[in-house]
């Protein structure tokens, strides 16, 4: 079978969580004999490359978006090129990992149309969220449902207007991007909504299959009417699972780690503020990061705090084997993500090592963690309580323990891909 990736970046220049995820079903079809590649987007001038003996092809998009195309009043520029590297590369499936503004769903109807097998799997809230967020008003966790008047108010709330004059505007622009006299006169960011609607609704009718790797997003799916969403594990790399030895726990040096893009959404900001509260020298926090495209400012004064402090260990670009062998010495990871996480993997690779974890309440994590059984959730950007959850392992260390033992076990990739792989198969009919 010939499988193509398809995602917005890959690596060596990016190494999120999405891009993880891909890698590794990448070696797991390859492994099993199957014809794999990715494809990739380059507003740089990039040229088709190799990464780990697998080809990485690259197509082009112009270099700044408009507000038409994020809005998804035209296709995104550079589906042109995308088409001509289908007609090249001839795969038998694609399947597209999350949308964003250089490839959504657009692409996935192209592809549809050349007659290939479709798949789709989202890692980013924000393919039901205008905001990112998926916090409804900025208070509650939202269930995805893109309902477009309360999408508009929502993101109004954001933008700094009241929640009652935003619960007043929401419907009216919503009611005018549906009126035709002059719909085409409008902001193109009045259509954020009905991009976000639209964007389902091609999804449903031109993926042949739709993963959901975490609950709430299958809940999402559902409640947008999403039929042929399915279900299935969150996996991490095999290297996780490789013999190990956990260093001793030692109750008065208790260490912290946080691991996560040096990004505003990963809120290691709200750790700092929590971290710089604390008075308590029995803690280390170990920071394990890379930079963040767009946000150098953001990644330069939080390395520059961490290196001011004597209790934070910060540490850049590490490969999955040295993280696996980090987590040994770990006891709690922190995980204060503001928005845009799915099913993290940092909190599954924890698990591998029954370390539990301190969370933001964020939709995603509390898919994962049950609050005070097998870890602790602080409510999302609030830093004091951050800081009193942390407060609270220091000061009963045997926390740790207890919530260790309550920790799942959770799911090899090389899992994951085999449950993929039946799928892929289904598609084509085959019997063995």
């Amino acid at each position: 079978m010939k499988i193509l990736f398809t995602l917005e970046s890959f690596f060596p220049t990016h190494r999120a969580g999405t891009e993880v995820y891909v890698l590794n079903l990448c070696n797991y079809f390859k492994a099993k004999g199957h014809d794999v590649s990715v494809l990739i987007t380059s507003s740089e001038g990039l040229k088709d490359y190799s990464y780990e003996g697998i080809p990485i092809h690259v197509f082009d998009i112009p270099k700044h978006a408009i507000a038409e195309e994020l809005n998804g009043l035209m296709p995104p520029r550079g589906i042109e090129a995308f088409k001509v590297k289908l007609l090249e590369l001839q795969p038998d499936l694609i399947h597209f990992h999350s949308f964003g503004r250089a490839i959504n769903s657009y692409h996935l109807k192209e592809a549809k149309a050349l007659g290939i097998r479709t798949v789709f799997t989202p890692h980013l809230g924000s393919l039901f969220c205008i905001n990112g967020d998926m916090r409804l008003y900025g208070k509650a966790n939202c269930n995805g449902e893109v309902i477009e008047s309360r999408c508009l108010s929502c993101n109004l709330k954001q933008k700094g207007y009241s929640v009652h004059l935003s619960k007043i505007l929401g419907p009216i622009i919503h009611k005018a991007t549906h009126f035709n006299p002059i719909e085409n006169k409008l902001p193109a960011a009045f259509y954020q909504a009905k991009h976000r609607f639209s964007e389902l609704k091609r999804i449903n009718q031109y993926a042949d299959v739709i993963f959901s790797i975490a609950p709430w997003i299958q809940k999402a799916f559902e409640a947008n009417g999403v039929t042929k969403a399915q279900l299935i594990p969150q996996g991490i790399s095999p290297v996780f699972f490789k013999a190990f030895h956990k260093t001793q726990f030692d109750p008065k040096l208790i260490k912290f780690v946080f691991i996560g893009r040096t990004h505003s959404s990963k809120g290691l900001h709200i750790l700092r503020d929590a971290w710089n509260a604390l008075s308590n020298p029995n803690a280390e926090l170990h920071i394990i990061t890379n930079p963040s495209g767009g946000e150098q400012t953001y990644y330069d004064d939080h390395k520059q705090w961490a290196q001011s402090k004597t209790n934070i260990i910060w540490n850049e670009a590490l490969k999955q084997e040295e993280v696996a062998s980090y987590l040994n010495g770990m006891d709690v990871l922190i995980l204060p993500s503001i928005s845009n996480e799915v099913a993290p993997l940092v909190i599954l690779e924890a698990a591998t090592r029954k370390i539990p974890v301190i969370a933001s309440d964020y939709v995603a994590m509390k898919d994962l963690i049950q609050h005070d059984m097998d870890g602790l959730l602080f409510k999302n950007e609030d830093d004091e309580d951050l800081k009193n959850q942390i407060y609270q392992i220091i000061e009963s260390p045997n926390l740790i323990g207890k919530y260790s033992k309550a920790i799942k076990k959770t799911h090899s990739m090389n899992q994951v891909a085999e449950i993929i792989e039946v799928k892929f198969k289904e598609l084509f009919n085959y019997t063995k």
